[in-house]
């Protein structure tokens, strides 16, 4: 496929007709519908959160994860931990600019055909940030709702943005240690 995205379906006939199915799911389209799940869960997660009647968090979850997890509702005007908090419109900007050097990042990654280890930890971090700043904009603060009740976490209110956005990163910079360790010894 010369100058296209790998497909993930790849040519796999069609049932019953005969026709080959190309290029449907690609890495673009597959890591945006994935991202896409993660925003619409956390925004309606933060939705839920925000219609919780007084007096009912904070509260630990149910099940099993209560054990781990406290729900609360916070509303957070700047940065993690509150930084930048009395400046709120500063934060939405750097947040925009973030998103888009974020995105501008995947987009190369992709036409470069780069790792999709890579690929998935960017699009994990921008759909994260596109969460946040959505709240941002439409709200004027976030909305965190989760206390991880175990050491060192137990100071810290995130919500499922904010936990891509770290697992994105981490993903992200492994992949770019091990691609430069590999073309470092030669290998890449």
């Amino acid at each position: 496929m010369s100058g296209r995205i790998r497909s993930y379906i790849g040519n796999r006939p069609i049932p019953g007709s005969g026709l080959k199915i190309r290029n449907v799911v690609n890495r673009p389209v597959l890591l945006s519908a994935a991202g896409a799940l993660i925003f619409a869960v956390d925004q309606g997660v933060k939705n839920r959160i925000e219609a919780e009647p007084a007096g009912s968090l904070p509260r630990d979850m149910e099940g099993s994860a209560g054990r781990y997890v406290r729900l609360d509702r916070y509303h957070n005007k700047g940065f993690a931990l509150g930084r930048m908090k009395e400046d709120p419109e500063a934060v939405k900007l750097v947040s925009a600019a973030g998103c888009l050097s974020v995105a501008a990042a995947l987009c190369t990654s992709f036409l470069k055909k780069g790792s999709i280890i890579t690929q998935t930890g960017l699009g994990l971090t921008l759909w994260g940030a596109l969460s946040n700043l959505a709240d941002r904009i439409s709200r004027g603060y976030v909305v965190d709702y989760m206390i991880i009740k175990k050491k060192p976490f137990s100071k810290l209110v995130i919500n499922i943005g904010d936990a891509a956005i770290f697992a994105g990163t981490l993903i992200t910079m492994f992949s770019m240690l091990a691609r430069k360790e590999r073309t470092d010894s030669g290998d890449g």
